[in-house]
């Protein structure tokens, strides 16, 4: 997808948006996506709205925290919306990834991400990618491509590999698995799960409130080191670059295509391993 280029944050904030609803509260962002009917699954024209939202959110110096959520309660995310690619509609991401998250590399803002139901696929990666990442308790984590013919090529494979170990990664990634909030946690995939009588947005604004109360400056300085980390001396970026390869070579496939099919038409796949 070519990127919409966007002069300032006030030209963001101006708009009105299809697909994601944002409000600012003081020194915090709240982004939700509102896809509700499509279980908060993204296509294009979603990414390139969560472009530009977190464009803004990188740009505006009154924003210091952002905070993504998923409309409703069964769904944070379900990664890409299948249907729509079924029926030949665009669901390519902007150039910072998916959900303008993932690929956004040397970003210096917090994004914490407030799970609120399924976080399947892109919705998963997305987790992956934030900061801090709570969830309501009866949230479901898991990275389901292969069982579609596809695999997690928004950052999933190297993500949750350095966040949870080679071996615990291996078995959510070469199955599909998905897991509890609780496991999840157990892993180190979230920071918390929601209690009786609280939810993963009332943890997260908790969350971003202190750190509205510590030096934004500071804050920068923070992410600046770990980006360091992630980009000079595990160089993510270029581990990266081999997913859009693969990525082109599963969705040409038989495989491929047969597993979106079968995925749409709610049957089990048939696999050719072609």
């Amino acid at each position: 997808m070519t990127d919409v280029k966007t002069k300032d944050a006030k030209d963001i904030w101006a708009r009105d948006f299809n697909y994601i609803s944002v409000k600012r509260d003081g020194h915090v962002l709240e982004i939700t996506i509102d896809r509700a009917d499509r279980y908060n699954a993204l296509h294009g024209g979603a990414h390139q709205e969560l472009h530009d939202i977190f464009d803004g959110y990188e740009q505006d110096p009154d924003l210091w925290v952002a905070i993504i959520t998923g409309a409703g309660d069964k769904a944070f995310c379900s990664g890409n919306d299948l249907k729509a690619t079924s029926e030949g509609q665009n669901i390519e991401p902007a150039s910072s990834g998916f959900g303008g998250l993932t690929d956004r590399w040397g970003r210096e803002k917090p994004v914490i991400a407030a799970v609120n139901g399924v976080a399947m696929g892109g919705g998963c990666e997305i987790v992956l990618a934030s900061d801090i990442a709570v969830a309501d308790a009866h949230a479901k984590f898991a990275l389901p491509e292969v069982k579609v013919g596809l695999f997690a090529a928004a950052g999933g494979v190297q993500r949750l590999t350095r966040q949870i170990g080679r071996k615990a990664a291996m078995e959510l990634i070469l199955t599909g698995r998905a897991i509890t909030a609780d496991r999840a946690c157990e892993l180190g995939i979230i920071n918390r799960v929601a209690g009786e009588g609280e939810t993963a947005m009332d943890i997260a604004r908790e969350i971003a409130k202190e750190i509205t109360m510590v030096s934004p400056t500071a804050v920068r300085a923070s992410k600046r080191v770990l980006n360091a980390l992630e980009e000079d001396i595990e160089r993510l970026p270029e581990a990266f670059a081999g997913n859009t390869v693969e990525f082109d070579v599963v969705l040409k496939s038989n495989d491929g295509k047969e597993g979106v099919k079968a995925f749409v038409e709610k049957r089990a796949p048939n696999w050719t391993n072609s």
